[in-house]
């Protein structure tokens, strides 16, 4: 009687053994499921911005996010909770508060549907330079093998495509591709590296 309850209490303990393990192993394909499900997401907002390419919806590069935003049921932010994060009248300013509030910033590995920011693009905004003083925001629709980030933003007066690549930081062109676009005009020749998007990179932005 004894040997067979011993015997027992072990199939017991190994069966356990076995189900924790195979729990263990399904936890990844768990996680799949739901960037699986943020995938579909991020598909809907690279489409919704893209319908506005090439032409002027949403009026500047902030007012472009929030149209955007709006017509992906607000992935981005809440536009009622946004009025609390404004320090001045820059929005991508308050849309970059509100993320980092709810630790949703981040520097590496970017995903399309997500925002990338930019900071010291303007001249009236520039006098304090740093990482965090925003002024210029756009929406990730493409990544490459590469590492090149491509990104729809609202310059010149209308919605079009930039790229950045943090690898290739000094060059807008990399085996005759186009890596870097150029955030601003460049005072000389010799200074075309610090006109690029990588000099201006902030940070990206998840969705939620």
């Amino acid at each position: 009687m004894t040997k067979l309850w011993m015997s027992f209490s072990i199939a017991v303990l190994l069966l356990t053994g076995c189900a924790q393990k195979e729990l263990s192993q399904n936890a990844p394909e768990i996680q799949q499921k739901v960037e699986d499900e943020k995938k579909e997401l991020r598909t809907h907002i690279v489409a919704t911005a893209m319908k506005h390419k090439n032409r002027q919806d949403g009026g500047d590069c902030s007012g472009f996010v929030t149209l955007v935003n709006k017509e992906s049921n607000e992935p981005f932010f809440q536009t009622r909770a946004l009025d609390d994060y404004y320090e001045d009248s820059r929005k991508s300013l308050a849309i970059y508060n509100y993320l980092a509030d709810r630790n949703r910033l981040y520097y590496e590995n970017p995903k399309i549907g997500d925002l990338v920011f930019f900071a010291n693009t303007v001249k009236a905004y520039a006098k304090t330079k740093s990482a965090d003083n925003i002024t210029h925001i756009g929406i990730i629709t493409r990544i490459d093998a590469d590492e090149t980030v491509y990104f729809i933003h609202h310059t010149k007066g209308k919605n079009l495509i930039g790229q950045m690549n943090l690898k290739y930081p000094d060059s807008s062109l990399y085996e005759h591709k186009v890596v870097n676009s150029y955030m601003e005009k460049c005072a000389s020749k010799n200074s075309q590296n610090k006109c690029l998007a990588p000099e201006y990179f902030s940070a990206y932005g998840k969705i939620q």
